[in-house]
């Protein structure tokens, strides 16, 4: 379990946005790491920023929600097709 800390939401010089601790080290491990198209980042424009920050947002709130605890890596196979990637249309 990560320990209590400040985090940030930062885009990198090659584009990604990413969420990782807080602080003066820019070197920092991101815990997430999103690419928005630039597609979409010409359709959305300057909104891009907060549709990433709305995405970590929704993250964060299911890993801190009841859906989400309980959950330990003895519980099953991360092979499981729980864990499978999801195609949403």
């Amino acid at each position: 379990m990560m320990k209590d800390t400040y985090l940030e939401i930062v885009e990198l010089e090659n584009g990604e946005i990413v969420l990782r601790p807080a602080g003066e080290d820019d070197d920092k491990t991101p815990i997430a790491t999103l690419t928005i198209s630039d597609d979409t980042k010409d359709f959305l424009k300057d909104r891009y920023f907060e549709l990433a920050k709305c995405m970590f947002h929704a993250g964060i709130d299911f890993v801190y929600s009841e859906d989400f605890g309980g959950m330990d890596s003895s519980e099953g196979d991360v092979h499981d097709e729980e864990f499978m990637p999801r195609i949403l249309h």
